[in-house]
C-alpha cells in the first residue's frame, strides 16, 4: 500500500517541475530573439548611414556629372527641338537623374511616339526616339497628318510635301460632337488603304483621296486616273479582287471610266466618261 501511494506522489508532481524549466527554456529564447532582431536593426541602420553617405559623395563627385546627350531615331523631328526639351543644367550627377521625370516634356511633343532613355555611366545619357509614322493627311478646317493608329497628331506645315493620301468628309463639329462615330469613320478609312496598298497591280494602289460618308461609305480617287471607286463599309479584300478584274478588263478594251460602284460584291456597276456630242 505503501509503495503505491510514493509512486501516484512522484508522478503528480513531475509536470510542475517540466512546466518550470519549459519556462526558462521560452524566456530564454525570446531573450536570445530580442538580442538578435536588435543586431539585425543595428547592422542595417550601420549600412543604411553608409550607404547614405556614400550616395551623398556620388552626387558630388564631379566624375558623374551628366556631360552628353546622345539622341537617335530622330528623321523628321530637329534635334534642336527635342534637345531644348530636356534640361540638364540642373543635374549635378547622373544618380539623381529621374528617367520618368526627363522623358514626359518629350512624350509630349506631337511628333513623338514613344520614348526609351538609359543611364550610361559615368556621365552619358541615352535617349532613342520613335517618330510617329504619318499614313494619310485629315482635311478640317486644315490639313493634320494622321497616323497608323488613327491618331490626329500634327497639323500640316506650309514648306511640307502634301505627298499622302487625303482623307475628306469629316467635319469638326462630328468629330467634337461624336468622337466614337469619327473615330471608326478615320479607322474604316486606313483599313481600306492598307488593304489597297497591299494590291500593288489593283487600279487602288495609288489612292489620292478616300471620302468618308456615314451613310453610304467610303469613296476613293485614283492619283493617276482620277477614277471614283465606291467601296462601302466592308469586305474591302474582296471587293479589290473583283474590282481588279474588271479594271483589267476595261483596260484591254481601252473604255473610259468615271466610276465604279462595288458596293455589292453581286453587282459591280461601270459608269463611263460621258462624251460631249460634236
Amino acid at each position: 500500500m505503501e509503495e503505491a501511494i510514493t509512486v501516484q506522489h512522484e508522478k503528480f508532481f513531475r509536470p510542475d517541475r517540466r512546466r518550470e524549466e519549459r519556462g526558462g527554456e521560452r524566456f530564454q529564447r525570446i531573450l536570445k530573439k530580442a538580442i538578435r532582431t536588435a543586431f539585425q536593426l543595428l547592422l542595417l541602420s550601420f549600412f543604411l548611414f553608409v550607404g547614405h553617405r556614400i550616395y551623398d559623395h556620388l552626387l558630388e563627385d564631379p566624375f558623374f556629372r551628366v556631360r552628353e546627350i546622345e539622341l537617335q531615331g530622330c528623321q523628321r523631328i530637329p534635334r534642336e527641338s527635342l534637345l531644348s526639351l530636356v534640361r540638364v543644367e540642373n543635374m549635378r550627377s547622373l544618380f539623381a537623374v529621374s528617367l520618368s521625370e526627363l522623358g514626359k516634356p518629350l512624350e509630349s511633343h506631337p511628333w513623338v511616339d514613344q520614348v526609351r532613355i538609359r543611364k550610361v555611366f559615368p556621365d552619358k545619357i541615352m535617349i532613342q526616339i520613335e517618330e510617329r509614322k504619318p499614313i494619310a493627311i485629315l482635311q478640317l478646317e486644315e490639313p493634320y497628318y494622321i497616323d497608323t493608329k488613327g491618331v490626329i497628331f500634327s497639323s500640316v506645315g506650309d514648306r511640307d510635301e502634301y505627298d499622302y493620301p487625303f482623307l475628306t468628309g469629316l467635319t469638326r463639329e462630328v468629330l467634337d460632337r461624336n468622337p466614337e462615330e469619327a473615330k471608326n469613320l478615320i479607322m474604316k478609312s486606313l483599313e481600306l488603304l492598307r488593304t489597297a496598298e497591299r494590291g500593288r497591280k489593283s487600279p487602288l494602289y495609288e489612292i489620292s483621296e478616300i471620302h468618308m460618308e456615314r451613310n453610304y461609305g467610303m469613296r476613293c480617287f485614283t492619283r493617276t486616273h482620277g477614277v471614283e471607286f465606291k467601296m462601302g463599309w466592308d469586305r474591302f479584300e474582296e471587293k479589290l479582287e473583283r474590282v481588279s478584274l474588271v479594271w483589267s478588263d476595261l483596260q484591254k478594251r481601252e473604255v473610259p471610266v468615271a466610276s465604279i460602284d462595288c458596293d455589292d460584291l453581286k453587282r459591280i456597276v461601270v459608269k463611263r466618261v460621258s462624251r460631249k456630242s460634236d
